[in-house]
Formats: structure tokens, C-alpha cells, sequence
């Protein structure tokens, strides 16, 4: 659909191509690929296997040679190729999840288009079509092509995310969509970023995928039987660190209590609170023994200090941090307890997070956050045990994948052992910490919002991103996976790449003054390095800043946030 679209706007598609506009040369060259590296497109070969396959073959292919099969044009040289065609042309096939860096290494101006289809509707679409006779043969089953979809996910991901190449993220559900604006502004979106005139823009509706009943089978069906949730077992330390949120204690509180696993210890800190949290946090004590005070006499300065304390305080064999404007579902605490029992190496267990507002109303899915980040949200829809170290590798050297600590259970022994966030750290120094935990063990997700994440003024991390403190350290923190080896130079440098990018979007955020100024020109030869042409997206975002501020000032800001976010998917939120 997408491939037929763009080549009817201008976008050739190729000469000789199949019945899904898949150009033959391109599946053929893929599939050789995966076939030298032992696998198939329904059997993914080993991720390392491939690399060194994509790296070492087809070396006399160029960019001219492939260019010309294109076009069914086999002159070699290019200004007789664009005689015959100088417009933009695309690659469709999904083998290219797996061989993308091949393709790019010879293309290196390329976008990428990813389009995102529900997993189970992908699922179905694959079953369906192994009766097929014009389709590529396989012989999955309900199991093997959730996991092959997933693969494919992943593997696109990791390269989007390593190579740094442009790229769009679409979802098949918004081009198809029933809701006419929606369609017409992801055709839009998506004719922009492919730099044609726009074409059709409405009028697109799903293919039928129905599948017999005996072929299909839900996500649940295939999941192994789930044992009772346990109420009692080892002791749990739950902290609270507060600071200056007394209007939402009794929440917090409240969902703590309310666990359905009982066997905690409760420690509720409060870092010398201007506010009336104290009176709150000495009530709640006087409600239920299992509850601890502690107060400081002076500001820590960190909440992390306030982590440190907690856990020298503690008895339990595992450790929650409850921040205290956050809550939780009633199951989090047992749920997690199980999966740590019942797997020794893990470290870590979280929970999917949703953010909600000072009055606890949905903001938004952390998955958008995903979603933004990574281009793909899908690997956070289903549950999953990771390698730790494999974990930072792929996806923490590129963001904090785990919101906040409220939705994480610790082992306390190895807490320990790492010992608690850098103190000194404002933003970042559970990032660092989290790294540093999974590099003794596995980490389990739960994909179930669980855990409600309160995002405003007073939230630590909308104060400090307006700082360039953050970006110092981050720096830092890269300077420490670069020095340990946690992570390859070439992916750690694309990663610093990225943070360049939010950088330029929020420095015309933060409070300005003359240390701001010097120390945001620093940052600038630094992060210059690892992303070129730094200074346009700079200049955007401080026009985006006037014009939001323009918007403001005049009512329309919450209706422009979210036709940006629309628009734009990959630059702006609507919250």
C-alpha cells in the first residue's frame, strides 16, 4: 500500500517488481544475504553472524550497479541513469529489518520509512499468506511468528538506532484509519518527509487479513499458565524519599499499604519540606506499625542521598523505591516479588508506566516515549526477561528505558554491592545506577501499566532538563560505559549523536544567565562532534520556543502542541 502510494506521487518503486511492489533484485540480494549467514527471512540468522556477512559480501556492488537494476538501466554511469530518472526512489521489503546496514553503508543519504502494524494483526497476515502459492514459503507457527515479528522489531530498531539514518515512523493503523484526518495528516507527514508532492491522501482502508480460527491463536492462548500471585514471602523494604510533596502522600501511601503482597517494612523520609508533608507522613505513621519515620534535620541537595539512606536503613532481601508523588496498581509488589523469587539472576523487575497529571488523569503511554526514542514501541507491548549487560548495550546507551524507580523492585544484595546513585547527580544518576545493576543480571518487564508515574512543576525531572547539568551528565556517564566497555565506541558515539539532538531542542528551556550561555557554548563544540550540522536544529527549536510562547500568550498553545504532535511524531508530544 505504502510502496504503490509513493510511486504513484513520484517515488519509483522499480522496474521489475513483485505483487507486493517489492523490487525482485532487492528481495533476491536480502535474501542472499540471510542465506550466507545460515537462516532464511523466517529464520533470522545470528545477529553477529549477519553483521560479518553484510560487512564482508557483495563488495563489488555499488551504488551506480544497483541504481541501474532499479531502473532495468545497466549503463554504469550515473548521469545517463538519471537521464532516465532523476526523482527520489524507494526499496520496499522487510527483509530490510535485518540487512539495513548494507543497504545504508552504499546508500548513506537514505531515509528510512518503518511502518508499525499491531503485532497480532502481523502475526495473522503471516499464517495467512504460508497458504499462498505467490507468497515466500514458511512454516511458522502462532509461537514462531509472534517471535520472528518481534525479532524483526528489534533488529530494525538496533540499526535505526546505530547508524543514525533520517528516519519516519508510521503506523499501519493511521493510514488506514477510519478517523479521515488522521489518515490524511499521516499521508501528509509522510509525503514531506519523502520530499514529493503530496498524492492521495485519503481513502485507504486495511486488507482483509481474516484468518480460520484453527490458525490463530491470541497472544494469551500461547502464554505459559500464570501461578497465584504470592501475599507473603521474603520482607520487602519500601522507601519513600519526599521532598515538598504533601498534596500527593496519602495516594502514594495509600497504594503501598493497599499491596497485596503484606510482608513490607515501610521507611517514609521527608528532606526537610517546606510544605505540611511532615504532618502527613506523621499521621500515616500512627495508622500502621509497619511504618518507619526519618527526617533530616538539613537538605540532602539530592534525592539519591535520600536513596543512600534508605538502603542502609533497610532489612528486606528486596528494595522498592516509592517515590512519593507517584503510585501503583495493587498486584505491582507481588508480581514482582515472583519474578525475582523464581529467577536468581535477575536484579531488576519493572513494570510499564503510564504518566499521569496532578489530579492523576492520564497524560500519556510511556511506550509514546518508546516510540519516540526508539521508533518502535513494539518490544515494550509483551513481557520479557533480558540479558542486563545486553540490555545496556542495545537500549540504555541510548535512553533510560526505566521511567522511574517507583516501578522497579530491587535485589537488595546487589544494590549493595553497587551501592546507591551518584549524590552529586540532579537527573541522570539512576540511568548510571541502573547500568551499573544490570551488569550482575537479567532484567525482567512487565508490559501491564502498573505503575503511574505523576508528571509537574515539582517533578525532579522538569526542573532539571531546564538546566545544562543534565547534558554534563550524561557526558559523564558515557565517559564511564566508554571506560568500562559496556558498549561499542560506534554505538556509543551514535548514542552521544542523539543526545545532541535533545540538547539543541531544549536549550532555549533553561534559565539564562552568563554561566548558562558559556557553558551551552562548551556543550555545543562538544556535541558538534558527534552530530554535524548541529547548529539549524538549534535555530528551529528557538523559533518552536517563540512560537510557543506566542501561542501562550494568546490561548492556542494546548491545540498547537497537539496538531505538532500529530504532524510531527518524532519531535513533539501533545503532553
Amino acid at each position: 500500500m505504502v510502496a504503490r502510494a509513493m510511486n504513484a506521487a513520484g517515488v519509483y518503486s522499480g522496474a521489475v517488481c513483485d505483487h507486493n511492489e517489492e523490487a525482485l533484485y532487492a528481495v533476491y540480494l536480502n535474501e542472499f544475504f540471510l542465506r550466507e549467514a545460515v537462516g532464511s527471512w523466517w529464520q533470522p540468522p545470528e545477529a553477529q553472524v549477519l553483521q560479518k556477512v553484510l560487512t564482508e559480501a557483495a563488495q563489488d556492488l555499488d551504488a551506480a550497479g544497483i541504481f541501474g537494476t532499479h531502473l532495468k538501466h545497466p549503463s554504469g554511469r550515473v548521469w545517463r541513469q538519471r537521464m532516465h530518472w532523476n526523482g527520489p526512489w524507494l526499496i520496499k521489503d522487510p527483509r530490510l529489518c535485518l540487512t539495513l546496514p548494507w543497504w545504508y553503508r552504499v546508500f548513506p543519504e537514505a531515509k528510512v520509512i518503518w511502518v508499525l502494524r499491531d503485532e497480532e494483526a502481523v502475526v495473522n497476515s503471516l499464517l495467512r499468506r504460508q497458504g499462498k502459492r505467490d507468497e515466500a514459503k514458511s512454516h511458522l507457527t502462532p509461537e514462531l511468528a509472534r517471535a520472528l515479528v518481534r525479532t524483526y522489531n528489534d533488529r530494525a530498531g538496533e540499526h535505526v538506532r546505530n547508524l543514525g539514518c533520517p528516519v519516519m515512523t508510521v503506523r499501519y493503523e493511521d493510514l488506514t484509519s477510519s478517523d479521515v484526518a488522521l489518515q490524511r495528516m499521516t499521508w501528509y507527514a509522510l509525503y514531506q518527509f519523502c520530499g514529493v508532492r503530496p498524492g492521495r491522501l485519503e481513502g485507504f482502508s486495511p486488507k482483509n487479513e481474516t484468518v480460520k480460527e484453527k490458525e490463530t491463536v491470541s497472544a494469551d492462548a500461547v502464554k505459559d499458565p500464570v501461578s497465584p500471585l504470592p501475599t507473603h514471602g521474603p520482607l520487602v523494604s519500601v522507601i519513600v524519599p519526599n521532598y515538598n510533596h504533601a498534596p500527593y502522600l496519602d495516594e502514594r501511601i495509600t497504594s503501598i499499604l493497599n499491596q497485596t503482597y503484606q510482608n513490607i517494612e515501610v521507611l517514609l523520609m521527608d528532606d526537610l519540606s517546606p510544605d505540611h508533608s511532615r504532618d502527613v507522613l506523621r499521621s500515616w505513621a500512627e495508622k500502621d506499625e509497619r511504618i518507619t519515620l526519618m527526617f533530616n534535620a538539613e537538605n540532602s541537595g539530592s534525592p539519591f542521598a535520600q536513596w543512600q539512606r534508605g538502603a542502609r536503613w533497610a532489612r528486606g532481601k528486596y528494595l522498592w523505591i516509592a517515590e512519593s508523588d507517584d503510585y501503583a496498581a495493587p498486584d505491582l509488589l507481588a508480581l514482582h516479588v515472583q519474578a525475582l523469587e523464581s529467577n536468581e539472576r535477575a536484579v531488576m523487575a519493572y513494570s510499564h508506566s503510564h504518566l499521569v497529571d496532578e489530579r492523576s488523569e492520564f497524560l500519556r503511554d510511556f511506550r509514546d516515549d518508546y516510540a519516540f526514542i526508539f521508533g518502535n514501541a513494539a518490544r515494550w507491548s509483551h513481557d520479557f526477561t533480558a540479558n542486563g549487560p545486553q540490555e545496556v548495550a542495545n537500549y540504555l546507551v541510548h535512553s533510560n528505558t526505566v521511567p522511574n524507580a517507583s516501578g522497579v523492585l530491587f535485589r537488595k544484595e546487589v544494590f549493595d554491592r553497587v551501592g546507591a546513585p551518584e549524590t552529586t547527580w540532579r537527573l541522570n544518576g539512576d540511568w548510571l545506577f541502573y547500568a551499573r545493576m544490570l551488569q550482575h543480571g537479567d532484567l525482567v518487564f512487565f508490559a501491564q501499566p502498573r505503575n503511574f508515574f505523576r508528571f509537574h512543576t515539582q517533578t525532579q525531572r522538569s526542573r532539571a532538563i531546564a538546566s545544562y547539568k543534565a547534558f554534563d551528565e550524561i557526558l559523564a556517564m558515557y565517559d564511564i560505559f566508554e571506560r568500562e566497555g559496556w558498549v561499542d565506541p560506534e554505538v556509543l558515539r551514535a548514542a552521544k549523536g542523539k543526545v545532541a539532538t535533545w540538547w539543541a531542542g531544549n536549550v532555549f528551556s533553561m534559565k539564562w544567565n552568563r554561566d548558562t550561555l558559556r557553558n551551552n557554548i562548551r556543550l555545543y563544540k562538544e556535541f558538534s562532534q558527534y552530530k554535524k550540522n548541529l547548529l539549524p536544529p538549534v535555530l528551529f527549536n528557538g523559533f518552536i520556543k517563540l512560537v510557543g510562547q506566542a501561542a501562550e500568550f494568546i490561548g492556542l498553545k494546548p491545540l498547537l502542541k497537539k496538531w505538532a504532535a500529530r504532524l510531527f511524531p518524532k519531535t513533539f508530544f501533545a503532553h
